[in-house]
């Protein structure tokens, strides 16, 4: 099973690393056509002279599986419970959550028999405490819980 595991991240290492070297030849082989064809853009007003970003969407198992392998332990902290309810209803008022723009990561988890719509990842109780007026505003009834958090993200310069 840990041979399955393994194969199966280094398939996904040298899928992104095909997907990055295949980007580098789509660049180069843009600007060779942007060369080429330099009246383009004012023969045709939608060609513009701006780069695409490539965007890689990955299975949820794979994600799940790639989370297990990093070898982080497991974080403890907080989180807060905004719903408690159905499936089909957790669904719903997590795109009706994500619609709304806040910063905050949003966790469907199965609390048997029902399920609960989770936010964020609170390494303490002041940051939740905090963090907990501004979503009381959408969301009167949400409360904090304990739970296992991701590990921070660090963010890295473009």
């Amino acid at each position: 099973m840990n041979s399955l595991k393994a194969l199966l991240v280094i398939s996904l290492s040298l899928l992104t690393i095909q997907s990055f070297a295949q980007s580098g030849e789509l660049q180069n082989a843009l600007g060779k056509l942007d060369k080429k064809n330099a009246t383009d853009s004012t023969q045709n007003p939608q060609a513009n002279d701006s780069i695409g970003e490539i965007t890689l969407h990955a299975d949820s198992s794979i994600v799940q599986l790639e989370r297990n392998t990093r070898g982080f332990k497991e974080t403890k902290g907080y989180r807060i419970q905004i719903m408690l309810g159905s499936m089909e209803n957790i669904k719903a008022e997590r795109n009706k959550y994500l619609s709304l723009g806040l910063p905050y990561s949003a966790y469907m988890k199965q609390v048997v028999p029902e399920y609960s719509l989770q936010i964020g990842d609170f390494r303490n109780k002041m940051e939740v405490e905090k963090h907990l007026q501004i979503v009381r505003e959408h969301y009167p009834k949400a409360f904090a819980v304990v739970d296992s958090i991701e590990p921070q993200r660090f963010q890295t310069k473009k």
